[in-house]
């Protein structure tokens, strides 16, 4: 889930909820029904301080179900940078795309007079110039920073935040982001004091969650072991009744139970050991 309310934790790591795919001339990406997919521009361009732009999608492809932007069409006086395309399909099958594909088009709008500042002006803050066309910046927006703070919410001070991305090793997992994400969600607003100790907490609970996922696996297999053995031999005790069935009913849920505890792997954890080495490297390095 996105909490819209937890503007600076997602600036701990602003893109970790997207995967960054490149292909090259000939290459495809499939985009699924009711799916989201962020490109961008192969085109970088720039918009004259006198004119503003929007792009929009041709009726081609429209008629097709693909929609190329989710109304972030409008493109400010002096922006530059690659345009993101939001792309989303509302075909029953799957679209098939493909780089330098011409799904949209530029529209230019002549202003009646220059304006008085473009985008990129240092007093507008503008969170989008020399864009990428990557993922959202909306944690940037002052306004959104203001409604924030009274909807509630985490909203760390600048030094805790900062604490806590720098103790984020560099190769940290996005599943252990996602951990921290919730970690720091489930603690009440207002006490979290600094970043250093909310960092030991979240360690030690990644360290349980490394050992609960050993024991899971060391149990799952013991049972599944003994239940599959018990069941097999079962086979050649006549006459099969019910007793024969709830055995091999209980292997059976046993092996897929023992298959989950394998799944939940806990490799990709944040615990002392690596919370340690980072805050080692950091006292070498400074």
């Amino acid at each position: 889930m996105l909490d819209l309310r937890n503007k600076q934790l997602q600036e701990l790591a602003p893109r970790r909820r997207w995967k960054k795919i490149e292909l090259r001339p000939g290459e495809t990406i499939d985009l699924k029904p009711n799916e989201v997919l962020l490109g961008r521009t192969y085109e970088k361009f720039s918009i004259p301080p006198a004119f503003a732009a929007k792009i929009e999608g041709r009726s081609s492809y429209a008629r097709l179900g693909l929609m190329i932007h989710c109304t972030g069409d409008f493109i400010n006086p002096g922006w530059r940078g690659h345009m993101p395309v939001e792309l989303v399909s509302f075909a029953r099958s799957n679209v098939r795309l493909s780089p330098l594909m011409p799904i949209a088009q530029l529209i230019l709008v002549k202003l009646t007079e220059d304006p008085e500042r473009h985008y990129g002006h240092q007093s507008l803050e503008s969170k989008y110039l020399e864009d990428d066309g990557g993922p959202s910046y909306w944690w940037k927006d002052k306004l959104f920073s203001r409604i924030a703070q009274q909807i509630g919410g985490h909203n760390l001070h600048s030094d805790i935040s900062e604490s806590i991305a720098e103790q984020l090793a560099p190769d940290i997992s996005v599943g252990a982001l996602e951990r921290l994400h919730r970690y720091i969600q489930r603690k009440p607003v207002g006490e979290i004091d600094s970043g250093a100790e909310l960092m030991d907490g979240f360690a030690k609970s990644e360290d349980r969650r490394r050992k609960t996922g050993k024991m899971l696996r060391a149990l799952s297999v013991t049972v599944a072991s003994l239940l599959t053995g018990t069941s097999v031999s079962r086979l050649f005790v006549p006459p099969i009744g019910w007793g024969h069935f709830s055995l091999w009913i209980a292997a059976i849920i046993a092996l897929v139970v023992s298959g989950f505890a394998f799944w939940y792997k806990a490799d990709d954890h944040y615990g002392e050991k690596e919370l340690n080495a980072r805050r080692e490297t950091l006292t070498h390095n400074g």
